[in-house]
């Protein structure tokens, strides 16, 4: 991604499409998890480092909570930094969905 707002963009997308084929047989949680690990975003190195370099430079804040997810479910770094990056990325890119489908979801109850 080149910028904050194609983060933006693609997270709520994502999260339309969440919105769009949402079933109460598939637990929300896990609906996000699954998109997120999916994505091209954490599976090409190249592309997860992309995405980790600009959000550390855009939005500091939402970087260090990633990483600090990361930690926080067990993921030491274990030397493979390329493996490390794409923890990071996954977490950016699961937050950003979970923060939109919110804002989706707050706009139907309005």
């Amino acid at each position: 991604m080149k910028n904050y707002k194609e983060y933006l963009d693609y997270c709520q997308r994502l999260a339309e499409d969440i919105n769009d084929s949402y079933s109460d047989d598939i637990d929300l949680n896990d609906r996000i998890h699954e998109i997120a690990d999916g994505c091209s975003h954490v599976i090409y190195y190249a592309k997860a480092w992309d995405l980790v370099n600009m959000m550390r430079e855009c939005d500091y804040e939402k970087f260090n909570e990633a990483v600090d997810d990361v930690q926080g479910n067990g993921f030491e770094f274990e030397g493979d930094i390329n493996a490390h990056i794409t923890w990071i990325s996954f977490f950016l890119i699961r937050n950003g969905i979970y923060s939109a489908y919110q804002h989706i979801e707050s706009e139907v109850v309005a």
